[in-house]
């Protein structure tokens, strides 16, 4: 039976797209929020304005804006690079065939099949992996 750190990793790899989607889209939302931005104050956004704005209430929910998707990104990348140690703690071969079933979809059948293994030997070789690689963090 599997541990639940085992089943925890699995599970985040699953997760593996939707987490570089998410960081992309983060990374587009606070880009569009300082061009917003740019167009609400000046040039450069990092700069404090030297007169007064007459929209300082877009400019306060824009900088928020920035503020919150800075650290949800924060948060995505860290968990990306996280899963990526993981991942480069395995061998090679090992590592392929477990981005391949968990991330990509593959079934266990046909990657078994590429390293000419039978289903059931690949997944007691990606478990061993899995929890080698989770041991040494």
């Amino acid at each position: 039976m599997q541990s639940l750190e085992i089943k925890a990793f699995k599970n985040e790899l699953r997760n593996y797209n939707y987490l570089c989607s998410r960081i992309v889209s983060l990374e587009n939302s606070i880009e569009f929020c300082y061009d917003r931005l740019g167009g609400v104050r000046a040039i450069d956004p990092s700069k404090e304005p030297v007169h007064a704005m007459p929209n300082k209430e877009l400019e306060y929910k824009l900088r928020d804006d920035i503020s919150k998707f800075e650290a949800l990104l924060a948060q995505k990348v860290a968990q990306k690079v996280e899963i990526d140690r993981t991942l480069d703690r395995m061998e090679k071969d090992v590592r392929e065939a477990v981005f391949k079933v968990y991330a990509m979809g593959y079934s266990c059948v046909k990657v078994a099949d590429e390293y000419f293994l039978s289903s059931t030997g690949l997944q007691k070789r990606m478990n061993k992996a899995i929890k080698e690689a989770l041991r040494e963090i």
